[in-house]
């Protein structure tokens, strides 16, 4: 395959995107929700991934054409800003793309051209409807057994502006009713079937001839109706249909945002005193283990402040759920990032005990042939040089006599030589290091000792989508492994 070229999609186009094609999802818009998904970021719309492509094929073009059949499989989904490139081939009539993300395959495109001169300058009978605005649109929030037989139509969507904008190409050479019909599909997806919790998988686009009559509802919908959903997979299969294409479309449905045990349970597992010597600081409190931990201390009556980098919301939820029975733990805005920390973080540091550390990254599989020097260097700004500054600027406010015990939990991915650990090199390689410096800097300072435990894979927003995992393994890993380090009950138990 040759090189056709590559592009980028910013967050500012996929929110013009969201308005053209009426997909909202928050998966492609909202950081903050996105970083609860199993992807830990934003995407690109698929579909829109697909149409720049095309668009980049269609720069070497030079009159008006129109499609014939279009089959896209959504190998690996791409986060907003990377560089994507395209490889391309072609076999008889069938053009073939390929979309890689850092190296990483992310789409395959196959597509033909119609031989029909008349189909090159087919459009709409009718107006088609204008783009969107986020607020005249609901993103359905349904589940694979509630759409056993969901049958329903979405509006074909176009603004000229919009069009010229993220399709120069496309939107000048192939017909208008054509691309609407394809962006339709990520409406679907993204919005109706699977909905809130999707993910794209594969389209196939059969377009009807120009003087084909149809027995479509209208010709400025797309209609689509479920052709099989398979729990087991959480894999649901649509048919879709029009006056200008038929086909079908494979999405599905991803695992909700990870969901932590209540305070309240909590708090019927911890004796109250169990921690009650604690003033602890918890980086990364707002979800996942960090989470898990702010609610065990403060179930267990130790003086609680939790920091978050981006989900504020978050934050201020957990610290409001322990108020209903406890003191609420102070929250602070800390990204470890840029080594600064708050006034108030400052005060507390002067008196901290305990520095739970959960800072992290999105956790990303990389490809197990080839070593990601950017990957590794976003892990170590976290674990590494993040903590480092961190530590620097407790060490500014505490005093040199107390003593000061760092919680910093590593994985059992480091001592795992399965093909279950493939591809995660550059994150167990950082791990390893984070490892290393907190032994160093334990043994150069008298007053810190380490707590360094490699943890089993625990119950996050990364690893929602593994079934076999849940909230109460987590509770248990995270109370076990907290009294045992740092319980009163434990330390109370006499030798032998």
């Amino acid at each position: 395959m040759k090189s056709l070229g590559s592009f980028s999609i910013s967050a500012q186009e996929s929110q013009a995107f969201a308005r053209f094609s009426g997909d909202f999802n928050p998966l492609h818009l909202d950081p903050v929700a996105a970083r609860r998904t199993q992807f830990g970021q934003t995407l690109i719309h698929g579909v829109f991934g697909t149409l720049r492509a095309i668009d980049l094929w269609l720069a070497h073009a030079d009159s008006h054409c129109a499609l014939a059949r279009l089959k896209v499989k959504y190998s690996r989904p791409a986060s907003q800003g990377l560089k994507l490139s395209v490889s391309a081939d072609t076999s008889g009539d069938v053009i073939r793309l390929e979309v890689f993300a850092s190296g990483v395959r992310c789409q395959i495109i196959e597509f033909e051209f119609s031989q029909d001169p008349a189909d090159a300058a087919a459009q709409p009978v009718e107006p088609l409807g204008s783009a969107c605005t986020e607020n005249s649109v609901t993103c359905r929030d349904t589940t694979i057994a509630g759409c056993m037989e969901l049958a329903d139509t979405v509006e074909l969507l176009w603004d000229n502006e919009l069009a010229a904008s993220l399709l120069p190409n496309a939107s000048k050479l192939l017909p208008q009713s054509q691309l609407a019909t394809i962006i339709a599909s990520t409406q679907i997806v993204g919005m109706k079937c699977p909905g809130l919790h999707s993910v794209f998988a594969q389209l196939q686009l059969e377009f009807l001839p120009a003087n084909t009559d149809s027995v479509s509802r209208q010709n400025t919908h797309l209609n689509y109706e479920v052709l099989k959903a398979d729990a087991r997979i959480d894999q649901v299969q649509l048919t879709l249909s029009n006056a200008y294409a038929r086909g079908t479309l494979e999405a599905f449905f991803r695992a909700r945002p990870a969901q932590q045990a209540r305070f309240e349970a909590i708090a019927e597992l911890i004796s109250r005193d169990e921690f009650s010597n604690q003033n602890a600081l918890v980086i990364g409190g707002s979800r996942g283990l960090g989470e898990v931990i702010t609610k065990v201390l403060a179930a267990g009556g130790a003086t609680v402040m939790l920091t978050y980098a981006a989900g504020k919301d978050d934050a201020f939820n957990v610290s409001a759920e322990i108020a209903e029975h406890r003191p609420a733990p102070p929250v602070c805005q800390l990204n470890v990032l840029d080594g600064a920390i708050s006034h108030h973080t400052e005060e507390f540091c002067a008196a901290v005990s305990h520095i739970y550390y959960l800072a992290s990254p999105v956790i990303t599989k990389g490809d197990s042939n080839r070593w990601d020097q950017n990957l590794f260097s976003k892990y170590c700004d976290f674990y590494v040089t993040g903590l480092a500054h961190l530590l620097h600027q407790v060490g500014r406010f505490s005093s040199l006599d107390t003593p000061i015990q760092l919680f910093i939990p590593s994985s059992i991915f480091l001592d795992d030589s399965t093909t279950e650990a493939k591809g995660f090199d550059e994150y167990i390689a950082a791990k390893a290091a984070a490892e290393a410096y907190v032994r160093r800097f334990e043994n150069t300072h008298s007053n810190w000792s380490v707590v360094a435990p490699r943890l089993p894979r625990l119950h996050t927003d990364q690893t929602s989508g593994i079934k076999s995992i849940d909230e109460q393994d987590t509770l248990k890993v995270i109370i076990d492994q907290l009294k045992k380090e740092f319980g009163q009950t434990e330390k109370a138990k006499p030798n032998g």
